[in-house]
């Protein structure tokens, strides 16, 4: 998918050549990236807007990568991986005045980039042309007939199990995780609920944002072994900060005239310095996606779930969560310039509320996407999206008027 260019830079051979002989054989350096940008336009049943921002989440919205590897001893290879993100967000500030994703910036101060950290700017109530360079990851690897071990921040087994097992590979426009105006405030409620976020009714467990799925789906700092693979099937273990453990297991393979692909994972975590709501509780958390396609037709679909389980709820809190999403549709190349896909998604966010007036909630969103592929190199893509609330529990009727979320989205994703 993606052209890689070698780079030898200067500073590297002047540093390199104060080195022995038998230290100073570099590898090829190759960078390998996407830029994803778009522009949104939201209507929340009162307020309308229009703003611009890098697209999908952290993980998808761009990146850059530099990667090298090289056999240090007969059938050992070593390498490693740098990956930076630049990340764009323009729009108006202030408590309950715009519609934030999760590249934006919401008011008090609260950085929806990096969960827990001073965001670089915030100026409430007035135009933040909000800009960050930051680093997704940093490690390396040493590898053989044995398997690889990685060390450094990186992803983790369980990270984006319930994301990339989609054939469509459509995964710059829609994913599981909800990353599009999941920190708006719902449009409609009132007393102590009013100025509540979509965000506060899809919790992950300890930290990890308002995304409701894929919720061990960061970048940790730690240790991770991936197996030999089994045939088709690969298997990767890791321990990660803090003092978290995970497993997972994926297979691709034919199922007759269909391509089918299906992974899960399993991850537990538990945190020396939570945070978020549910604070320093212990989570169990699973996951699963497959997906099929028919190459002939286009015809494909994906399934993903989720479980969470904590060990002690803060009041307020569900101890046992699950979120799903189906994504159906089909992908062909009816013009000369390239695929086409047209895709309709559905999912549930269930019991991840943040409201101690509420025993159960379930955030329901729906949406319709189209892809436009140029080559391997650009995809142009629109998508309508809905989220739609509803609680139980409410005996205050704090949440009886509340308003749908509607987002309309127009990007472009480049491969280099």
């Amino acid at each position: 998918m993606n052209k890689l260019k070698t780079l030898k830079g200067a500073c590297l051979v002047a540093v390199t050549s104060m080195l022995p002989l038998s230290q100073a054989a570099m590898a090829d350096v190759t960078i390998s990236g996407w830029i994803n940008e778009g522009v949104t336009y939201y209507d929340d049943g009162g307020k309308t807007g229009l703003y611009q921002n890098s697209e999908n989440g952290h993980t998808l919205g761009s990146r850059i990568t530099f990667a090298g590897s090289n056999e240090v001893a007969t059938g050992i290879t070593a390498g490693f991986e740098v990956i930076i993100e630049p990340q764009s967000a323009n729009e108006i500030l202030g408590a309950g005045t715009s519609l934030a994703g999760r590249n934006g910036r919401v008011a008090a101060g609260f950085d929806t980039e990096n969960v827990g950290f001073a965001p670089d700017i915030t100026i409430p109530g007035v135009l933040n042309i909000g800009h960050t360079l930051r680093i997704l990851g940093n490690s390396l690897h040493v590898g053989g007939a044995w398997g690889k071990v990685t060390v450094g921040l990186q992803s983790m087994p369980t990270d984006n199990i319930a994301v990339l097992e989609d054939p469509s590979l459509t995964l710059w426009s829609a994913i599981s995780p909800v990353f599009v105006g999941n920190f708006a405030p719902i449009n409609g409620t009132t007393g102590s609920a009013a100025g509540r976020l979509w965000a506060q009714h899809m919790q992950c467990g300890n930290g990890q944002g308002g995304i409701g799925i894929d919720c061990n789906g960061i970048y940790r700092s730690g240790v991770r072994y991936d197996l030999p693979a089994f045939g088709p099937v690969t298997v990767a273990v890791s321990w990660a900060n803090d003092d978290t453990y995970d497993v997972a297991a994926k297979w691709k393979g034919d199922l007759g005239s269909m391509k089918a692909s299906i992974a899960l994972g399993y991850a537990v975590i538990n945190p020396l310095l939570g945070t978020g709501p549910y604070g320093n509780d212990n989570t169990d958390n699973f996951q699963l996606q497959a997906g099929l396609m028919h190459p002939e037709t286009g015809l494909f679909g994906s399934i993903a779930y989720q479980n969470e389980d904590h060990d002690s709820v803060t009041a307020g809190l569900q101890d046992d969560t699950d979120a799903w999403w189906l994504k159906v549709g089909i992908k062909k190349q009816w013009f000369s310039l390239g695929d086409t896909s047209l895709s309709f998604n559905y999912g549930q966010y269930n019991d991840q509320y943040d409201d101690t007036n509420l025993t159960g909630s379930e955030v329901e969103r729906i949406g319709l996407e189209l892809n436009q592929y140029f080559g391997s190199s650009l995809i142009i893509y629109g998508v309508w999206e809905q989220l739609d609330l509803s609680v139980d529990g409410d005996t205050l009727g704090e949440y009886n008027n509340v308003d749908e979320l509607d987002t309309f989205r127009l990007g472009a994703v480049y491969f280099f």
